[in-house]
């Protein structure tokens, strides 16, 4: 086997402490979790995190960014596959309330009312999330008018799945879980909504 070269090799680093640090997040929130259980998650030393990163809100910033492209690559495999199936649209094929996980959305909100509070991290936070909806934008595009950009729907999916997946947890099938999939559907067709909200069998005892 050839033998790693350093930026391979520091590459491969920064890939493992990432990847323990989303674990670490993951069971403990932000506040709660430490650089130094990031470095025993690791297998690593400490100096080897701050070798990599500055503090604790640049590891976040890098699981954060590396969360988001591997988002924005699913969505993006997930419409090139439906363009292959002519009988079914992307909204169906959406993630439902009922299939998330909800520590990853309450890590998102956490870290989001911390950087709100903090505004050199808040441009940070601002241009990784414009620059995810950038990459949403071409898979969305379908659900675009006149009225509603692009990266507008995107906008509207990311606002949802936070919104909805911490009210479903909150109160376990109050909402119906494919109500994410009803909006884009809504939105694409505007006629066929008013129709629906007209003729819409009665749905009692269920808020959507």
């Amino acid at each position: 086997m050839a033998r790693l070269t350093r930026a391979e090799s520091q590459a491969r680093t920064r890939q493992r402490l990432i990847e323990a640090a989303a674990t670490v997040f993951g069971r403990h929130g932000f506040h709660g979790a430490s650089i130094e259980e990031v470095a025993t998650e690791a297998d690593y030393t400490k100096g080897a995190v701050y070798s990599n990163f500055g503090s604790k809100d640049e590891v976040f910033l890098a699981v954060l960014e590396a969360r988001l492209q591997a988002e924005a690559e699913f969505y993006r495999q997930l419409d090139e596959t439906v363009r292959g199936q002519p009988d079914h649209d992307l909204a169906e094929q959406l993630p439902r309330l009922d299939d998330l996980d909800e520590t990853w959305c309450l890590l998102q909100v956490e870290f989001l009312l911390y950087a709100l509070r903090n505004p050199p991290l808040r441009d940070r936070i601002a241009t990784l999330y414009r620059q995810y909806r950038s990459w949403l934008a071409p898979v969305a595009r379908q659900y675009a008018s006149a009225d509603i950009e692009p990266e507008e729907v995107a906008a509207i999916v990311i606002a949802l799945y936070h919104a909805l997946t911490l009210q479903w947890h909150t109160d376990p099938g109050v909402i119906r879980p494919d109500l994410i999939m009803r909006v884009l559907r809504a939105i694409a067709d505007p006629d066929e909504r008013l129709a629906g909200g007209r003729n819409a069998p009665s749905t009692d005892g269920i808020t959507s």
